[in-house]
């Protein structure tokens, strides 16, 4: 039988590996460089096979060291989580979810309670990001997505249902002095822009075949800014009707132009494939499919009418 790496040797490695630094590696796991790079020599020996390029202080994977990692990772992931399972069975779990800025504050944490009631032994820790989460370093257990996601080996990426991209904007702006009941009506009126989006003011113009001036009005970074701009009566904006959901249902938006729009894969929800072992990767997991079910069962509902 081959004989197995230590699990010292197993952690230099997949640090090295990911960091593409053996410095960096000892630093994270308080070791020596030295040490480091001894133990995946020892790797190397016993395995007959070189795992990294070595030029200079600078350090890379070769192909089969690629491949090796990938697999070790997930084993180490594996492992830890394991364990982290004994050590926390008589206590409460915590689930750290990632999730873009604006998917978190306006769609997830209002929804977050049913799931708290129906898993109690579960404690959410939610991380608002703009930016998606490095699940291979552990800061989250899953992480909600904007926008393209890379296709990695070990990392599993399920796409959101369909999102319908609507106009949007209080009442008081729908049915002001210049009311807006067809596209053209939007013709001088305030324009609120999101920078981080899949379709713009000008896509919307173009598909519409309007001479609309696209630069007037103000530009954020989120939706969620835009959307609460448009709440206060301050102009217009275009975004999905999965974050609009909530101010449409309280009469603190209308849609001019009702459910009309292009459908747009938004957002995506990754995890590590061997995390799908965890009950509580598992059990989110499912019940954000079922979430996703009875929000395109209601936006059907609307655009019947």
């Amino acid at each position: 039988m081959t004989s197995l790496p230590s699990i010292r040797a197993i952690q230099s490695f997949v640090a090295a590996g990911r960091k593409a630094s053996f410095l960096e590696a000892a630093a994270q796991l308080q070791l020596t460089p030295s040490a480091i790079s001894h133990q995946i020599r020892l790797m190397e020996e016993d395995l007959g096979e070189k795992l990294f390029h070595r030029i200079g202080r600078n350090v890379s994977l070769t192909e089969i060291g690629e491949r090796y990692h990938r697999d070790l990772s997930e084993a180490l992931s594996m492992i830890e989580q394991a364990t982290d399972e004994v050590c926390r069975r008589n206590s409460v779990d915590v689930l750290s979810v990632g999730c873009a800025s604006s998917l978190a504050s306006l769609w997830l944490m209002p929804r977050l309670p049913r799931f708290e009631e129906l898993y109690p032994s579960f404690e959410i820790r939610l991380l608002s990001t703009s930016d998606p989460a490095k699940l291979s370093d552990g800061s989250v257990d899953v992480d909600i997505c904007y926008g393209s996601v890379p296709r990695l080996g070990s990392i599993a990426a399920e796409e959101f249902p369909l999102e319908t991209i609507v106009v949007a904007c209080s009442p008081e702006v729908a049915n002001g002095e210049r009311p807006i009941r067809k596209p053209s009506d939007l013709v001088g009126h305030t324009l609120i822009k999101s920078e981080q989006t899949l379709y713009s003011w000008q896509q919307w113009a173009k598909d519409h075949g309007l001479a609309i001036d696209v630069n007037r009005g103000s530009r954020f970074r989120d939706a969620f800014m835009a959307i609460a701009t448009a709440v206060e009566g301050r102009g217009v904006c275009l975004e999905s009707y999965r974050l609009l959901q909530r101010d449409v249902e309280r009469g603190n938006l209308v849609l001019p132009f009702g459910m009309t729009g292009p459908n747009l894969r938004c957002h995506t929800l990754t995890y590590v494939r061997s995390r799908l072992r965890s009950e509580k990767v598992n059990a989110f997991k499912q019940w954000l499919e079922n979430v996703w079910l009875e929000d395109a069962a209601s936006a059907e509902m609307r655009a019947r009418g």
